[in-house]
């Protein structure tokens, strides 16, 4: 039977859209368009449901019309609203033109017809976009013009507003310094979000995917972890929700990395590279090749980061462990030292100096390494962070320490360091950097003749390893002391994977003689430091964590 009027799909649409079935809502809304044009503010409603159902060119149709229609009917605030959706629909497809054009037209309609509640629209927006710019003084704009938007939408009551401000605020002020107050101002926008205070769901999509970002930003673990569970639930009860895909999804698998979920971890950075946003592109490419990397998947890994790189986004440190792992020893060393020079930003010397420790540790360059690990250990101590946020760069900077200073031959200072740092990493619930900690920490026991202490160590890193399905961290794993005994009574003992100096292999036949580091010191003319830095280099090439095992290897190739 012909329908002659469209309300009564209308009154469904908007029914629909309220209880979160976007799909049907979107279906009825088309409908009723089909019998007479919709109004504007339905039109509005059914662009919101294209777009949660990710649907944007759709969307962004149907704001143009919703836009128009606004204008025809002389309702400014409306039409300036709508030309605000634009802006946003525009900008998150990385169509940066077009969204500064709407936005322009934002501000022209909301001058012209002094509006005050819109003000904060324009605002808002405004502050978003000075936020893209790395100039601090920009970023100080940003600031400013988010607060004057926070006290005009307040007065508006204009609560999504006021959320998408608090996110620019808070961004602003983790820029300029001000981690604390900045991340109190995201609290503020998820209040509202939690409270069920917003009015249009793509609002609190953009503040789950915004506060996560910004906890992964300022290192506060235990934050993103909160706000990650929150979105996930979130999503789990709007099934048919697609957008919030690209950064979101990215950080998403981020997370789960870091809580030892690694599966889940390669499923959300697959679906974000399927997803993904031309903006987005090398950022998801990275996290994805991130994931290969960790698990061996050496290849998969290298096409993710050689994607990355061709999206813009540095391939490093990544593509430099990757040369590592690989045993691609100089072209790791090259983009290590490359990279000290190039990256200069605080920022970016925290993500990469742990790297760059781990491989000037790995060919024995062990006064660059400590040099790297008291960089890192000044920046971390320059932050004045508190809570879970401080115990990670802490955490970061002992690990790194720990391994230089192993590297260096202080292998007590090296366990102090490293102790440390594995009970750091277990307190924040990240089992992969324990579980590396506690592999350095063990050739460290070894190298001070504690085969016990090593064996549960290496044991305790292989179990990790095992669970996590880190196959190149378990291929580079000491056999534990209790295996090297094994290996002296006959069995096979690992093949050294660099040949020994002359000198590792005069230590490797006193080692086999008996005697202890400060015999082999006083008989080679050695500090007992170099000896125990021969020693640790020894056991990272032949994969051994005892002097037991070193004995075994003695034997067998006739050092003895």
């Amino acid at each position: 039977m012909a329908v002659h009027s469209s309300a009564p799909l209308l009154d469904d649409g908007r029914r629909l859209y309220e209880s979160g079935a976007w799909s049907r809502a979107l279906e009825a809304f088309e409908r009723a368009d089909s019998v007479e044009p919709l109004p504007g503010h339905d039109l509005m409603l059914t662009a919101f449901s294209a777009y949660l159902l990710g649907r944007e060119d759709r969307s962004i149709d149907l704001l143009a019309r919703a836009f128009r229609d606004f204008l025809d009917t002389h309702d400014d605030a409306a039409a300036a609203r709508a030309a605000f959706w634009l802006s946003f629909a525009h900008d998150t497809r990385g169509d940066r033109a077009r969204a500064e054009a709407w936005g322009r037209r934002l501000e022209g309609i909301v001058e012209d017809g002094r509006l005050g509640g819109e003000r904060a629209l324009l605002l808002s927006g405004m502050g978003h976009r000075s936020l893209a710019s790395p100039d601090p003084s920009e970023t100080r704009h940003a600031l400013e013009l988010s607060r004057e938007a926070i006290a005009l939408a307040r007065l508006a009551q204009d609560t999504d507003t006021e959320v998408f401000a608090h996110l620019s605020a808070g961004w602003a002020l983790l820029r300029l310094g001000s981690a604390s107050e900045g991340l109190g101002e995201l609290d503020a926008a998820m209040a509202a979000v939690t409270s069920n205070e917003v009015q249009t769901p793509i609002v609190n999509g953009v503040a789950y995917c915004s506060v996560i970002s910004a906890s992964l930003w300022a290192d506060d673990v235990a934050r993103a972890r909160e706000w990650t569970t929150a979105a996930t639930a979130w999503c789990d009860r709007n099934t048919e929700l697609v957008p919030f895909r690209g950064q979101c999804l990215v950080h998403r698998s981020q997370v789960k990395v870091l809580d030892g979920d690694w599966p889940g971890a390669l499923d959300e950075a697959l679906i974000a590279c399927n997803r993904l946003l031309p903006a987005d592109a090398g950022f998801a490419s990275y996290q994805l090749g991130e994931v290969h990397r960790l698990a061996g998947r050496f290849g998969e890994a290298e096409d993710a980061y050689r994607i990355a790189n061709s999206a813009g986004h540095r391939p490093e440190p990544g593509l430099m462990l990757l040369r590592l792992a690989q045993g691609r020893i100089d072209t790791a060393v090259f983009s290590a030292r490359r990279l000290a020079i190039e990256l200069t930003r605080a920022s970016e010397r925290e993500a990469f100096l742990p790297a760059y420790v781990d491989v000037m540790a790995a060919v024995g360059d062990s006064d660059a390494a400590l040099v790297g690990a008291r960089e890192l250990a000044e920046l971390a101590g320059a932050t004045g962070l508190a809570g879970s946020r401080a115990s990670l760069r802490r955490a970061r900077a002992l690990t790194a320490e720990g391994t230089a200073r192993c590297a260096a031959g202080e292998a007590q200072l090296a366990v102090a360091s490293l102790r440390e740092a594995s009970m750091a990493w277990h307190e924040l619930g990240m089992p992969y950097p324990e579980a590396r900690a506690r592999a350095v920490l063990g050739r460290c026991y070894a190298v001070l003749g504690d085969d016990e202490a090593a064996a549960l160590e290496v044991d305790a890193a292989r179990a990790a390893f095992e669970r996590l399905g880190a196959v190149p961290d378990l291929a580079a794993l000491p056999a534990s002391p209790a295996r090297g005994a094994a290996a002296a009574g006959g069995d096979v003992a690992p093949s050294p994977v660099v040949p020994l100096t002359e000198r590792e292999a005069e230590v490797v036949r006193l080692v086999a003689e008996g005697l202890t580091n400060r015999a082999i010191a006083g008989r080679l003319v050695l500090s007992e430091k170099t000896v125990a830095r021969h020693l640790a280099n020894i056991y990272s090439k032949l994969g051994i964590a005892s002097r037991a095992a070193a004995t075994a290897y003695a034997y067998r190739h006739g050092l003895v």
